[in-house]
């Protein structure tokens, strides 16, 4: 059997963070919670993430710097933004990064990641 895929959480609001945790797991992902984006890059540099799902607006270090700065370091890193509202968007990137606007549906959530994970063209970056 293969190793869990490891979904990394950037995410400030606690229920929705354990929501979405509780969710992932159940599926079967290995799942890593962080609070804000400079986390988000401290714990996917000690344990390197197959997918991100970040929120646009956290303290400290928002989605948009983290964006920026996962890309430049793991280029091919899918990543799933979620946004209730933010002045900046990214652009959707067909297999690399997709948009839900809050309030999502939670069980549309694992489904996503699911086909961007498969989606891949090649090896985890």
């Amino acid at each position: 059997m293969h190793d869990p895929h490891h979904v990394l959480i950037a995410e400030d609001e606690d229920l929705v963070a354990m929501a979405v945790a509780e969710i992932l797991t159940s599926e079967g992902f290995r799942v890593t919670v962080t609070h804000n984006g400079l986390e988000a890059i401290e714990a996917d540099a000690a344990d390197p993430a197959d997918l991100l799902v970040t929120d646009m607006r956290m303290p400290v270090m928002g989605g948009e710097a983290l964006i920026r700065i996962i890309r430049q370091r793991r280029p091919a890193l899918p990543i799933v933004v979620t946004t209730g509202f933010s002045a900046y968007l990214p652009n959707e990137e067909p297999g690399r990064l997709v948009i839900l606007r809050k309030p999502y549906s939670v069980s549309a959530l694992a489904p996503t990641i699911t086909a961007l994970l498969s989606g891949r063209t090649g090896p985890a970056s």
